[in-house]
C-alpha cells in the first residue's frame, strides 16, 4: 500500500493493483502478472508519474500513471522485495531474496540503467529508503541490521543493528529517512515490539521505543513519518500508534527522542 504524487495504490499476493488518483474519479483494477506484489513505489520521472511493482517474479514491472500502461520489466537475479526511487528522481535501489543491493541510474530517457551492486549483510533484505538530499540509502535485512551507503562512495557508511538482533524477532523489516532535512532522522522497524530512531547526520545516537506492551510481542505491520517529519506512526496488529518527534532538540542538538 502507498500513496504518493497524487495517488493511492495496493498490491496483492495474486499479483492484483488497484490505483486511485486521489483528486478525480479515476481508477484501475487489474492484474501484473508474475507473482506476489511484495511492494509498490510511486515517483516523479522524467515529467510524468509512475509505478514501480516490485514482485516475486525476480522482475519491477514499470507502469505509467494514469492509464496503467506497462513500459518496461527490470529483469533481477532475485524475488524482488522492495524498489526506492530517490527524492530528486535520479536514482533506483532495489533489494530482494539475497543479500545483494542494486543500484540503478534512471535520469535518462534510454531506461534504468544498473550502475552498483552492494553487499548489505548475509541474509536477504526487506526494504530500503533514501534520505531526502538523495544521497545516502538504507536497507533493512533478515539478520537484524540496517545497511547505510552514501552514492558518492563505494564503501558501506554504516552497519546499525537491532535490540533484539540475531533473534529472528530482532529482523529489521521496514526503513525510512525524515523527508525533512532539518529533523535528518532514519527509522526502522523489528519484526516484533521494538522501533529504532537513529540521528541521520551522524549515524551515532540512537533511541529504541517498545511499541507493544511490556507482557508480550506483536507484530510490526509497518512505519512512516508524516510529511513535516513532525510525526511517526507505527502499524501494529490491532491498532496504529502516532508519536511526536521532538522537533526543537532535532534542531538544535545532534539527537532526537520521540514523546
Amino acid at each position: 500500500l502507498i500513496h504518493s504524487c497524487g495517488y493511492l495504490a495496493a498490491g496483492g499476493q495474486r499479483s492484483q493493483l488497484m490505483v486511485k488518483q486521489i483528486n478525480s474519479n479515476w481508477y484501475a483494477h487489474t492484474t501484473v502478472g508474475g507473482s506476489i506484489n511484495n511492494a509498490l513505489c510511486i515517483s516523479e520521472h522524467l515529467g510524468g508519474t509512475r509505478l514501480l511493482i516490485s514482485n516475486n517474479d525476480e522482475t519491477i514491472k514499470v507502469y505509467s500513471l494514469p492509464g496503467l500502461q506497462r513500459l518496461t520489466s527490470i529483469q533481477l537475479p532475485t524475488a524482488v522485495n522492495y524498489a526506492s526511487v530517490s527524492p530528486d528522481g535520479r536514482k533506483m535501489v532495489a533489494v530482494g531474496d539475497s543479500n545483494q543491493v542494486f543500484l540503478y541510474d534512471i535520469s535518462v530517457a534510454a531506461g534504468y540503467q544498473k550502475i552498483g551492486t552492494y553487499t548489505a549483510t548475509t541474509e536477504a533484505s526487506f526494504s530500503c529508503a533514501w534520505n531526502q538530499s538523495s544521497e545516502k540509502f538504507a536497507v533493512a535485512s533478515q539478520d537484524g541490521y540496517v545497511s547505510v551507503w552514501d552514492v558518492r562512495h563505494s564503501e558501506k557508511l554504516c552497519k546499525l543493528g537491532s535490540k533484539q538482533q540475531p533473534q529472528t524477532k530482532g529482523a529489521t523489516r521496514c526503513v525510512k529517512f525524515s523527508s525533512s532535512g532539518s529533523i535528518d532522522l532514519l527509522l526502522y522497524s523489528e519484526h516484533v515490539s521494538y522501533v529504532n530512531l537513529v540521528d541521520a547526520r551522524t549515524f551515532n545516537d540512537r533511541q529504541v521505543v517498545r511499541v507493544a506492551p511490556h507482557n508480550s510481542d506483536e507484530h510490526i505491520s509497518g512505519i512512516a513519518m508524516s510529511p513535516d517529519s513532525k510525526v511517526c506512526f507505527v502499524g501494529m496488529e490491532h491498532s496504529v500508534l502516532e508519536f511526536d518527534v521532538d522537533t526543537i532538540t532535532r534542531r538544535s542538538f545532534p539527537s532526537g527522542s520521540l514523546i
